[in-house]
This record gives C-alpha cells, sequence and structure tokens, in this order.
C-alpha cells in the first residue's frame, strides 16, 4: 500500500482489521512473503472463525432469551418471527462479511493499487500547473469525518441500546452483544471511507481543471495550447479511470452494505415494534422509550452518512461538467477545432459515464433513495 492517502487511512484499516471487517493493510504490502504471509492469513481467518462461533453462540442466547419474554408477555406469532430474524442477522452478516473479504480478496488489493497510482498521476499531472496549492489535508478530513464517526458509534451506540437489553441476559453476553452490533454499524463507515477517497481524488482533478481553465483564458502561444490541451486530455482520462474505480467499489461492496441496510431496517422495526409491546409491562425501566428512541435514531442516521458521502461526491462529479462548459481560449468566444474537439470528447464522456454509488443496481447509494426509501 503506497500514497499519501492510504497511509493516512491506515490507522482506522487497522481497527477495522481487527473488528475483522477487512483485511489487515499489511496483507497487501510486500513486507511479508512466502510462509510468513500464509501464516498470517491462517491466523487472521482463524480469529474470524472464532468471531464467528462467538456470533453464532451470542445469537443462540439472544433468541432463548427472546423465546422467553414473548412467553412471558403472551405476545407470539408476528413478534417472535421478528425477532429471531433479527438475531439470525447477526451470525448471517458475519458470514457476509467474511465471506465477502475471502471471495474479494485480491479485488481490494487492486482497488487500493488504483487508488494510489491515481493519486500518483492525479499530483504528477497538477505539477506543471503549479501543484494542488493549499487544500485542507486530507489527514484532517478522515479524522474530522472517519475519527468522529467511528468515535460517535463506540460511545453514542452502546448508550442507547445497552440499557434496553434485557435484565434477564448475563453482563458478558452483553457485552458481546454490543461488540457485534458496533461492528456491523462499523462495517458502513468502512464504505464510507472509500467514498472519501474518491471524493479526494475528484477534488484534485476539479482543482486541476480550475488550473487549466485559468491557463486557456490567457494562452496566445501555440505551444502553450498544445500543451494545455495535452494536459485537458489527461484530466480527462484520470476522471474515468476515478469513474471505473466506483465501478470495482460497487462490485466490492454490494452485498455487505446491501444486508447491513436489510439489517438496519429489520432491526429499526424490532426496536419499534418491542417499544410498543413494552408499553404494556409495567416492570419496563422509565429510561428505555428514550433509549429505543435514541437506538433508532443512530441506526438511520449510520445509513444517511454514507448516502451523504455519496451524494457529495456526485455534486462534485457534476460541477466537473459545469467547468468543462465553462472554458474558453483566450478573450475570444469560439475555441480552436482542436480544443474543441477535446472538450466535446470530455463533455461525452461525462454524459455516458454516470457516477452512481449503487448495489448492482439494486438501489443507490444517495440522499434522493435514502429519501425515498425513508
Amino acid at each position: 500500500m503506497e500514497g499519501n492517502m492510504l497511509t493516512a487511512a491506515r490507522p482506522y484499516l487497522q481497527l477495522l482489521a481487527l473488528l475483522t471487517l477487512t483485511p489487515p493493510p499489511s496483507f497487501y504490502e510486500g513486507a511479508l512473503r512466502g510462509c510468513d504471509w500464509r501464516l498470517w492469513m491462517l491466523g487472521f481467518g482463524c480469529y474470524c472463525f472464532c468471531i464467528l462461533l462467538l456470533g453464532i453462540d451470542v445469537t443462540y442466547v439472544n433468541i432463548r432469551i427472546l423465546n422467553f419474554q414473548i412467553l412471558m408477555l403472551e405476545v407470539e406469532d408476528f413478534t417472535s418471527a421478528q425477532g429471531k430474524v433479527q438475531k439470525l442477522c447477526y451470525p448471517l452478516l458475519l458470514i457476509v462479511i467474511h465471506g465477502n473479504m475471502l471471495i474479494y480478496f485480491r479485488k481490494l488489493g487492486s482497488i487500493y493499487t488504483e487508488i494510489a497510482a491515481l493519486e500518483r498521476d492525479i499530483d504528477a499531472a497538477s505539477q506543471s500547473l503549479g501543484g494542488l496549492g493549499r487544500r485542507l489535508k486530507f489527514r484532517q478530513r478522515l479524522a474530522k469525518l472517519i475519527g468522529l464517526w467511528l468515535l460517535i458509534l463506540s460511545v453514542a451506540f452502546p448508550l442507547v441500546s445497552v440499557p434496553s437489553m434485557t435484565e434477564y441476559m448475563d453482563w458478558y453476553y452483553k457485552i458481546f452483544t454490543e461488540l457485534l452490533l458496533v461492528m456491523f454499524q462499523m462495517k458502513i463507515v468502512e464504505y464510507g471511507l472509500f467514498v472519501l477517497f474518491v471524493e479526494e481524488l475528484l477534488l484534485r482533478l476539479r482543482h486541476t481543471l480550475i488550473q487549466l481553465q485559468q491557463e486557456f483564458t490567457n494562452c496566445e502561444h501555440h505551444a502553450l495550447l498544445q500543451a494545455l490541451c495535452v494536459a485537458l486530455q489527461r484530466n480527462k482520462q484520470l476522471v474515468a479511470r476515478v469513474w471505473k474505480l466506483v465501478g470495482e467499489l460497487e462490485i466490492y461492496y454490494t452485498l455487505p452494505m446491501m444486508s447491513l441496510f436489510v439489517n438496519n431496517g429489520f432491526a429499526m422495526l424490532h426496536i419499534v415494534n418491542w417499544a410498543y409491546i413494552q408499553t404494556l409491562n409495567p416492570n419496563d425501566c422509565t429510561n428505555c422509550r428514550f433509549t429505543r428512541f435514541g437506538n433508532v435514531l443512530i441506526l438511520l442516521l449510520n445509513l444517511l452518512i454514507p448516502c451523504w458521502l455519496s451524494q457529495r461526491c456526485i455534486n462534485t462529479y457534476a460541477s466537473i461538467n459545469r467547468i468543462i462548459h465553462n472554458v474558453r481560449c483566450g478573450a475570444g468566444n469560439s475555441n480552436p477545432e482542436w480544443l474543441s474537439n477535446i472538450l466535446r470528447e470530455y463533455v461525452l464522456q461525462m454524459e455516458h459515464l454516470k457516477l452512481r454509488f449503487s448495489c448492482r443496481n439494486f438501489f443507490d447509494i444517495n440522499l434522493k433513495s435514502f429519501g425515498g426509501v425513508s
């Protein structure tokens, strides 16, 4: 793993690897080779298997306690079926996440390689135009978005979900259950991290395109015009590579993100249904109705944030198209034929290569789709 962007994201990737949500970054570096690499892979595989066994055990305990409460409150049928489906999501999600890591292990490596290559090529293309200028460092943006997101999930989610857990469950099973619930929500954070990679690449390309637009405005020499046209052509190719990268991310994250959206939906329905049932229970805690509302709110917000980040990427991509339409050579209204052809190709590319964050066309991940679902 090379490149400043991946280096800045390394602490977050290591934390996610500790939770068995993604392979450790060191697996894609040249430091581990041969026997050492196989031993680390075997160790990580055993660790993932232990987490899966823990998830199965926690699910079994949760279903037993759920059945006991349902018999005690005499609310069978729908509540029983809904509750069991929601609890069975724990091992199923672990199987989906771990299986997806195994199937697309090499694809994730190619995604890392492409991100590093795009960062290197974009930076090289901007050097002739004075570099990327003074922009907010990517490490700071990660800390403000991903770091804060992880911190809020780690603190706020247990605060609203643990008090709602039944008193019939042992304290250590409460900890294990909460660990699994937080893990699943952090998988959505991982997706948001890669969306931020795409947004950073697009912001750098847009910055370079704005510099090119300014250079074209002041261009009066034929040699300079040729050099700027070559730079514009290169910018167009880099944008197409970013679009292709989004397609690779879609393939890698389709199954986990679909499962997580369904899981959060089932969880919210179960919490609302259980809150209604508990209104008939005189022994229900006083603050539980507020913590259940907070639980639903966090689950909903955790689906909103990746949609918002994806929408920001889409808006940045669309702004590139608007800049292209405003490129003019010199003070005149007409552009040279060579420049006009490149701009026409660029516009056609942007029209045909629409940027979409989706789960294989099952649904899009953006604010419009989120609004339609909610």
